[in-house]
């Protein structure tokens, strides 16, 4: 059976509790409102939260104590009416009722308490989940599955069911891997179990083969999605969105349509902004609105909704179109691992994504390259290696061998850089620890090293004894300390060698001085094969025959600050100026804007008069 494609969707959940009555007030005219305005490919709505409740009548799990109405089959037969698929939000490690109800099946922490989650060595999958979803696939024809609160969930387990998994002395690091091979076993059962039942029934779990696992898909799930954070999310859109993209199969992500702090409606043009940082990259993209405790959508008649789902749908052109990028970025799996808290990043990835960051800031094309494809290296002009500091001699030697081979490789970090450097058999000096360096820029401009000077902590740093650039112990130029950078030839290609965690400053606290130093490395290494005459634009390219597509994205307002949770105005961005390294014969820009191009031997000039929010370039050879 053809799987549904997912492009555009509504997401619905309220977590079910015991205390309101489900169903009193669920009218298929609300939920039709919605259909109406949104013209949806699939919907999400809510059948099990992270309470445990079921909103639905189970005969096989826990039932809300007061449904009054089935609120589940008006939203399933609403959608079927207007031949929309249906998706369940459904919680699954993270179950509260069950665990109460049958704490010898729950995880429990060092201390002998139960945490609310279920062990994934216990019975909960088969006695509960895959019964469940057979209930919900019988009674309601539901068409697939997004499981919440699964990887995210996952804690260490000291339960009685764990205690057979686990040994004396074993580390944190050896307890996170049992409990990640525990978890991809638990998410195979229940995937397969549902394939098996019902061939066309789709199923993926909340974040799996994301950031929080970027390694090689072993379990089929159907496509991959993620709710991104509620706040600071085009940064958060821009970065997980390449992650995910990396791994080459559906998916979409999920914007919040709110914001937490204040439960403020996220007005359309923040959320056209955050979509577009995800179709550009060929994802779908679905919007978090809001359930009513009671079961019914919220009555409304803003007209955000359609005025998002214009934005939407006119870029359906984008849609599973996959990305291409002149730098490849690695994501280490083996370092994540060995840093974060099972899934979650603890801190394990600020230097991704804060080299992410800077090297989109400096309007470079980019890509996430994840540590399984290496084989995939030698299709990017520039590879940066963030500071990851517990690689394998074998993905060290690929990324040597990428640069000896005529490739252009950075490496950051001093520990990162002192390992590459053995393999490369250079002869750098020690790794020294400062309270605070700073950068100069080619105006005269310092800034200072913000990981020592935030996090009040020592900044790393390798003596690679020369180097192009300095950095300076004081903002004072006679206090010049260390090499900034250096880049030397190897083999046939190129290693830029930058010894402090820059893209963990980046992370931090971003400043136009870190944004020009990264630029001028990689201006050394390649000019970018787009050169834009305005800052605060995203840059992404995209495949498309004959030719290729390129998104510009419009980067002002909330890039800045997380003060400004919501914002409602974009300031448009005027007299755009493209150079492109590569004569194409033919542009077009499909959305209207007015623009103008010209095409030399080898390059292509276009002028765009203003760019709004996102706009679209056909470029065809």
């Amino acid at each position: 059976m053809e799987k549904k494609k997912r492009f555009f969707g509504l997401h619905f959940d309220f977590h079910a509790g015991n205390d309101t009555e489900i169903g009193i007030r669920t009218e298929p005219a609300d939920i039709e409102w919605y259909i109406k305005e949104a013209r949806p490919d699939f919907i999400q709505c809510d059948c099990k939260g992270h309470p445990g409740n079921c909103s639905y009548p189970t005969k096989v799990g826990k039932a809300a104590d007061k449904i009054v109405n089935d609120n589940l089959r008006i939203w399933c037969d609403t959608a079927k009416k207007h031949e929309i698929p249906i998706f369940m939000h459904y919680s699954g490690v993270w179950d509260v009722e069950y665990t109460k109800a049958h704490p010898e099946d729950a995880a429990w922490d060092k201390d002998g308490n139960p945490t609310g989650k279920i062990s994934l060595f216990g019975r909960y999958v088969h006695d509960i989940l895959i019964p469940q979803f057979k209930e919900l696939i019988d009674m309601y024809g539901i068409d697939g599955v997004w499981i919440d609160g699964d990887d995210w969930a996952v804690e260490r387990d000291y339960s009685e069911l764990a205690k057979p998994y686990l040994w004396e002395g074993m580390t944190e690091v050896e307890h996170n891997r049992v409990m990640h091979d525990a978890f991809l076993r638990y998410v195979k059962t229940y995937v397969d179990a549902l394939h098996e039942y019902h061939p066309g029934f789709m199923v993926t779990s909340n974040w799996m083969y994301t950031s929080y696992i970027p390694e090689k898909p072993t379990v089929d799930i159907d496509f991959i999605s993620g709710d991104y954070p509620h706040n600071n999310s085009v940064h958060a859109a821009r970065y997980e969105g390449r992650c995910i993209a990396a791994q080459n199969m559906p998916w979409d992500l999920m914007a919040w349509g709110f914001e937490w702090t204040h439960f403020a409606d996220k007005p359309a043009i923040q959320l056209q902004q955050e979509a577009a940082a995800v179709l550009m990259l060929g994802g779908g993209f679905q919007m978090y609105l809001r359930q009513n405790k009671d079961g019914s959508a919220q009555k409304n008649r803003s007209g955000r909704i359609r005025e998002i789902a214009d934005f939407v749908h006119a870029r359906r052109m984008l849609f599973e179109k996959k990305p291409i990028a002149q730098v490849g970025i690695l994501y280490s799996a083996d370092s994540y691992y060995q840093k974060s808290n099972i899934f979650n990043a603890a801190g394990a990835t600020n230097a991704l994504i804060g080299t992410i960051n800077v090297v989109l800031d400096a309007q470079y094309t980019a890509n996430i390259i994840l540590e399984y494809q290496l084989d995939t290296l030698k299709n990017y002009e520039i590879v940066i290696v963030p500071e990851w500091e517990f690689m394998s001699e074998a993905t060290k030697q690929a990324l040597v061998d990428y640069a000896k081979n005529g490739g252009k490789l950075v490496v950051i970090g001093a520990e990162c850089t002192r390992q590459l450097g053995e393999v490369c058999g250079q002869n750098f000096g020690e790794i020294k620890e400062f309270m605070q360096m700073y950068l100069l820029d080619e105006a005269g401009g310092f800034a200072g090293i913000t990981d020592c000077a935030i996090r009040k902590r020592p900044c790393r740093i390798l003596d690679i004894k020369t180097g192009d650039d300095m950095l300076y112990e004081v903002a004072d130029l006679r206090n010049a300390m260390l090499p900034a950078y250096r880049v030397d030839a190897f083999g046939t290609g190129n290693i830029a060698w930058i010894p402090f965690d820059f893209g963990t400053d980046y992370f931090d606290a971003r400043t136009y001085i870190h944004t020009n130093f990264i630029k001028k490395i990689l201006n050394k290494l390649s000019v970018p094969f787009v050169e834009i005459n305005r800052k605060m634009i995203d840059l992404s390219m995209q495949e498309q025959e004959n030719g290729m597509i390129l998104n510009l994205l419009n980067m002002n307002q909330g890039r800045h600050t997380q003060e400004i949770l919501i914002y409602d105005e974009i300031a448009p961005i005027y007299e755009v100026e493209l150079l492109i390294h590569k004569a194409y014969r033919k542009v077009t820009m499909p959305l209207g804007e007015e623009f103008s191009y010209e095409t030399g031997a080898d390059t292509t000039k276009i002028c765009l008069k203003r760019l709004d929010i996102h706009s679209i370039l056909l470029l065809d050879e």
